[in-house]
């Protein structure tokens, strides 16, 4: 059986994809009480109005969502935990600098 794996998401398409969901789960006439996989359709939609030649799956932008939202969680928890813990002498340049070390050690991710 052969993989039909894309391969790795691009930022624009990042981009394009964060930029369907907060439309459409902004949208007071769709918004995000409503059945997951009417939603997934309606992002869906919108992305690939925005990108005709893709070939990203429902899933496959459902799941890089959730990829997303868990390290952006991570990066908010990162500068919440540094703002709380800033040195005095500090400034906002210093607070980014420690929540990026924070998110980085917990992440496992390259700076």
């Amino acid at each position: 059986m052969t993989s039909k794996r894309k391969g790795n998401w691009t930022s624009e398409e990042d981009k394009n994809l964060c930029s369907s969901w907060v439309m459409i789960s902004e949208d007071g006439a769709v918004g995000v009480n409503q059945r997951d996989t009417r939603f997934w359709d309606i992002v869906a939609a919108q992305f690939r109005s925005n990108d005709r030649n893709t070939s990203r799956t429902i899933k496959s932008m459902a799941n890089r969502m959730c990829t997303i939202t868990k390290y952006c969680k991570c990066w908010n928890s990162a500068i919440q935990r540094a703002e709380r813990n800033q040195p005095s002498g500090t400034n906002q340049m210093d607070v980014e600098h420690m929540a990026e070390q924070l998110y980085l050690s917990e992440t496992g991710e390259k700076g």
